[in-house]
């Protein structure tokens, strides 16, 4: 009886995160409040009953998690102001007029970038966003899994930084791994989180208590970050 956050692994081989609540009833069902799956179990059912009814009703699961799932701020129309998610906050594209071109560059909460005093050409404010963007991607991704594999000793055979849309973080059998391109809009402990989560699973490629306590030995306060995340492999 009670309640425990752990790791629901479908028949389909796709992995979220649940509460199991634990308590006298008499049915299984299962909520879904604030983007947090909840399974109410009754007292005396074994976790392979629980787990044929929750595969029974995937679909209906991702449906409604994905209806409620926040959706992230990103740049669409490239204009003067328009907001989107950076590094853990919030910038602003913010247009300058100088004599001279310049690189797009952070000031304060904006992203400046260099448009002609004739009014600004939308291809290249978008070219020019994209590229720093994609540059700081690649940097902030680069640094952070070199720093994490001298700190943890595990290293994968290759590193891979691509657009996902259904996971931060990826490792394959052959011990590869795949980030999540916009994990730049990430703080920087969130970054850290998923990779050594990543790199865990080159030790164990499954979510057992081993592979939380390893996890847990380089980033303490992975269950903090991982709620913030609503991290879902």
């Amino acid at each position: 009886m009670g309640r425990e956050r752990a790791i629901i692994v479908f028949e389909s081989g796709r992995e979220l995160e649940a509460v199991i609540d634990r308590g006298r009833r008499k049915n299984l069902y299962i909520n879904i409040k604030e983007g947090e799956v909840i399974i109410k179990v009754p007292p005396n059912m074994s976790y392979q009953e629980m787990m044929r009814f929750v595969n029974s009703r995937e679909e209906w699961i991702v449906k409604n998690l994905e209806s409620c799932a926040k959706a992230p701020l990103r740049l669409k129309d490239y204009t003067d102001g328009e907001p989107f998610e950076f590094a853990g906050g919030v910038l602003k594209l913010r247009f300058i007029t100088p004599d001279r071109h310049k690189d797009p560059f952070i000031d304060g909460e904006y992203l400046c970038i260099s448009v002609p005093k004739a009014g600004a050409d939308a291809y290249m404010v978008r070219q020019d966003a994209e590229r720093f963007i994609t540059d700081y991607a690649n940097d902030i991704l680069r640094e952070s899994c070199k720093r994490l594999i001298d700190l943890t000793g595990l290293c994968p055979k290759k590193i891979t930084v691509k657009k996902m849309k259904s996971c931060w973080g990826r490792c394959s059998s052959e011990g590869n791994i795949s980030l999540n391109f916009y994990l730049y809009e990430k703080s920087s402990e969130c970054v850290d989180y998923v990779i050594i989560h990543e790199l865990c699973h080159l030790v164990h490629m499954d979510h057992s208590p081993q592979f939380w306590e390893l996890v847990s030995k380089y980033c303490p306060d992975c269950k903090s970050i991982r709620h913030k995340l609503n991290y879902n492999e």
